[in-house]
Formats: C-alpha cells, structure tokens, sequence
C-alpha cells in the first residue's frame, strides 16, 4: 500500500552518494550490520563484545530499542571506546530517541572531533533552538562527501534563510543542484526559502521549475507549490494544479481536504514556517528516496531525524510506518500511523495502512473488521473493500474476497482502465471459488480495460488450459504474456505447459527447463518438468524432477498425484531414450 509523496532522486543518484559515505549510516546502509566480530570491530573485554555483538544482531534485525539497550550495555563499560558511541548513536536514532543520541554525539566529538553523523546531530538540535551561527560554525569544516553533499549544503542554507540571509541561503544550495538527480530537490528549496522570506516572484520561478520537472508532480509538490499559489492571489492556477493532481490520481484522498478548505473559504497556511520545518522537509524527501531504493535503514534514519526536528510532520509519519512495515516492525508502524490527526490529508491514508499492517501482523479478523469500518465510514470510496478483498484472498478466504470486490465494483459503477485490477483480482477469487464461468467474464473484461497485461494473460491461458479449453487462444495470449514478461518463471512455466496439453513436447521441455532455471524451487514448475521428460523419453530425469517438486512441499492434493507418478509414471510412454 505505498504511496510515494515526493521523488526526489534518480536511483543512480541516490546509491552513488550511499556508496561514498553516509552520515549515519556507515556506508551503503541496506538494513544490515555486520553479525560478528572482525577486524574493525572495537576490542574490549569479553562481556562487554558479547553486549555489542548482541546489539548489532537486534540492529541487523531491525530492532534498533533492544540494540539501544545493549549497546549502551556495552558502553558503560567502555565509555570512550568512538565506535561503540558512534553504534549507540546510530541505534539510538533509530529506535527514535534523538534526545539521547544527541547526547552520546557530544561525547563522541570529544575523542573522534570529525565524526559527521555526530556533527549532524549537534547541528540539528542547534536549529530547533535558532543557533544559526552554531550550525555554520559547526557544518562548515566538515567535507561534503557521500550524503554530507546533500545533506550539510541544506541545513546551512536553512540556517542562513534562518538569519535572514536569503541570497546566501540559496548560494549555498548551488552543491545540491549541481548533483544529478537533485533538482527537484533544488527547486523546491529555492521556493521555499523565497517563500518564507517573502520574495514572491523568486519563489513562484521555482515553483514552477520543479513542477516542470516532473510529469505527474507528486502530491507533497502540488500542496506546496498550491498553496503558494492560493496566497499570491492565484486561486484559478492553483485550483487548476489540485484538479490536474486529482485527475492523473483518481481515487486519491489527497486531496480532498484541501479542496474541502476551499469549499469553505479558508486561507492556505504556508507549508513550511520557519528554518527547522525546511531542513525536515529536506530530511524527509532524503529519506523518501532511500525508501524508494529499499535501503530501509538509511530511511529509517533520517525519518526518525525529520521527525525529531518537526514532531507533527504527517506525511515523514506515514513514510515512518512505512519503512517499519517494511522492518516488520508491526507494532510501531500502527503506532506511527495512529499519530496522524485526523485533520491532515494523510488520515485516510493512515487508517487503511493500520487494517492492512494488521493483516500483515497476522491478526486478519480484526484487520477485517477494521477494514469494514472504513467502508462503512466512506460509502464513496471503494479502496477499503478492495483492500479488505486483497486480504481474504491471501488468506485464502477466497467467496468472502468475492462479496468484498463485488460491493467495491459497486461503489465503482463502470469500470475505467485502472479498475482492470478489481476485476483481476475477483477473477482469481472466483476461480478458487468453483464460479468459473463469473471468473472468465473478470479476466476477459480485464483484459479489455488492459489488453497487455501479462498477468492476466497468463491466469486465464492457464486455467483454459487446466480446463482443456481454447488452447490455441491460449497459447497464444501466453506468446505474447512470455514477450511481456521473458523473466518471470511462473508465465514461462504456463507457456511451457500450455505446449505440454498441445502435445508439442520437446518445445514444452525448452519453456519448461527455462522456467525452472528463473524459478528452481517452485513445487508445479518441477512437477510439469517431470511430465514433459518422461513424454521425451527421459524417465530418470522426470522422477528426478518429480521427487524434487516433493521436496518443495506443493499443495496437499498434489502430493498423492505426484507420488503416483513416481511409481507408475504417466502410462503408456515411449523408452528412454
């Protein structure tokens, strides 16, 4: 259920500056640390290794309270070893106690006085209390490698616009502009530093330049640059970004409540008030593309650093539950979540988040009764019935899936070309649910709203198949899904299938043998393999195979047919060959 609120960074871009240093993080921080000791790691007595080994354990998974703990274990024991201050900082930070890492990044500069991370730390709770001066004393020496080219450029600039010095503030962004990939970033903090100063026409220049660079300006773009626009006194050319934002994201909530604000005649606040909400919007958008890349520690990092210098922030909260979902954190991503107001344009988004980390939690009754709340509450929307479909239908609850799509499909009326999912997906719950006639309407409408879809290309091919139907149509929708998506074993696999039921076996044994090389331990995959060698003549290879899919634990009813196999074969066959 992600949404993405603001694309900062090309993927090259963001990974290239991971790999030359980050601040935090230590490198291309992925969401691992090294679980045993080598040759960098500090020396210290036993029990005190054996605490910070156990800390970078609970760190490496991604319990960063535990590691907290640990580490600081370890560190009373050895309290001016850098590296075990610079891991508690870390771990601190992460387990969102920024307070108390700020404390242990003071006494890491008093033994290693050019750690960044530590600097950084300082620097940020010198903003919250207004020291610019202290944040360019401090920022300035440091090299602006890795992530400091990103991250030290902004938060001296904030720090200038801070003391009123607008000119220099966006002098000192020049470093970030330079960067490919960075303009957006760019833009947006030029404006917002001429907005906040008052500077109106510099400010809409660029505005209007990030918005440009973007096909599909994400939504925290349009609030920002829209709002701007609301209180220069261009209410028709905002209103006409929030209808272009609604049309090119039909179904979003985004929206709404700022439409609803205009509906009612209330003025636009300025997004961003003061220095400190700027540099969290920057964190926030740093952490946004570092999410984007999956490297879920580095966001969680600065999330916790965005959140720390502005605690309301509504959409770094979302990214926060996010990365913590993606973590497994399950428990502090519902908490994360369940501090949105209800107010924000986030709220919606928050609540379906809640039901679904439920889900995910494995609590699927009340993720069911949440989801059918939300229904209830918004009888407009469908997202909460598609939602509360997607979870039957993994839990394998396939004719209560059937009634949530159908109520969805309800409140949709006709379905446009993006509701080819809907149907998809109550075609799958159908089939499972012995409605096939019901199901094969769902995926040929689909496919009418979506005609290259190689996932439903496959799905139906390969149930017409199952069913001894259309094989020539199927065969070749299955042709075309193959050219769509040649890596994904699953659609190769019914391709090399579909060949298998036409009777055409050494080409079978080709698609089939591809599909086991993309996906070796799928259980159908190496049973299909079987059937296609023993019809070759290749009768130890295709009990190979069929012993293999044994291995792989397939569904109970296709256990016994595959033991039948591996006793008598498939029948009358040719000889080995």
């Amino acid at each position: 259920m992600t949404l993405r609120y603001f694309r900062s960074f090309s993927r090259s871009t963001c990974r290239a500056f991971l790999l030359t240093g980050a601040l935090l993080t230590g490198g291309c921080a992925g969401g691992g640390v090294t679980q045993a000791a080598t040759d960098t790691d500090p020396v210290m007595p036993n029990s005190t290794l054996g605490d910070y080994l156990a800390g970078q354990y609970a760190q490496a998974s991604q319990d960063y309270i535990a590691a907290a703990d640990l580490m600081s274990s370890a560190l009373a024991a050895d309290p001016q070893n850098p590296q075990l201050l610079e891991a508690v900082m870390k771990a601190l930070v992460g387990a969102g106690q920024v307070d108390r890492a700020r404390e242990i990044a003071g006494r890491l500069i008093d033994v290693q006085p050019d750690s960044p991370g530590a600097h950084v730390l300082l620097a940020l709770g010198e903003l919250k209390k207004g020291d610019y001066d202290g944040i360019e004393k401090r920022l300035a020496p440091l090299p602006a490698q890795g992530l400091n080219g990103f991250v030290l450029p902004l938060i001296r600039s904030w720090a200038a616009a801070g003391k009123g010095d607008s000119a220099r503030a966006v002098a000192l962004l020049a470093p970030v502009g330079a960067q490919k990939g960075f303009e957006s970033v760019y833009e947006l903090n030029v404006g917002l530093i001429n907005d906040v100063a008052g500077h109106r026409p510099a400010a809409e220049e660029a505005y209007t330049k990030a918005l440009q660079g973007s096909d599909t300006p994400p939504f925290r773009l349009v609030q920002i640059a829209g709002g701007f626009y609301e209180r220069a006194g261009e209410g028709e050319k905002a209103q006409k970004l929030y209808r272009q934002f609604a049309e090119a994201n039909e179904g979003s909530v985004l929206i709404e409540p700022i439409m609803d604000r205009i509906a009612a005649g209330r003025p636009a606040e300025p997004v961003i008030a003061n220095p400190a909400e700027g540099v969290a919007e920057s964190l926030f958008n740093l952490a946004s593309a570092l999410d984007q890349e999956h490297l879920n520690e580095a966001a969680l990092l600065y999330t916790r650093l965005a959140l720390d210098v502005r605690p309301d922030f509504a959409v770094a909260q979302i990214l926060l539950g996010d990365v913590l979902v993606g973590e497994e954190r399950y428990d502090e991503a519902i908490q994360a979540y369940s501090g949105i107001r209800s107010d924000s344009p986030f709220f919606w988004a928050a609540q379906l988040r809640i039901a679904d980390t439920l889900g995910r939690e494995g609590k699927v009754d009340q993720a069911v009764g949440e989801f059918n709340r939300l229904a209830n509450e918004r009888k407009d929307r469908a997202d909460a019935l598609i939602a509360l479909g997607n979870l039957l239908r993994a839990n394998e609850r396939f004719p209560e899936a059937v009634t949530a799509y159908d109520e969805a499909l309800k409140r949709i009326g006709t379905p446009a070309q993006r509701d080819w999912t809907v149907l998809y997906y109550r075609g799958v719950a159908l089939q499972r649910s012995d409605q096939w006639k019901r199901a094969e309407q769902d995926f040929l409408k689909a496919l009418e709203l979506e005609p290259d879809q190689p996932h439903v290309l496959n799905y139906l091919a390969y149930s017409w198949v199952e069913r001894g139907e259309n094989f020539d149509r199927a065969l070749e929708m299955l042709n075309k899904a193959v050219a769509l998506r040649p890596e994904d074993g699953y659609i190769v696999d019914s391709l090399g299938w579909v060949l298998f039921r036409l009777g055409r076996y050494p080409e079978a044994v080709d698609q089939l043998e591809r599909a086991i090389e993309l996906k070796p331990n799928d259980p159908v995959i190496n049973d299909h393999l079987g059937d296609a060698y023993w019809r070759v003549g290749r009768r130890h290879e295709a009990r190979y195979q069929w012993q293999r899919a044994l291995s792989f634990k397939p569904d109970a009813d296709q256990v016994a047919p595959i033991q039948a196999k591996l006793h008598g074969g498939l029948g009358n066959m040719p000889s080995d060959s």
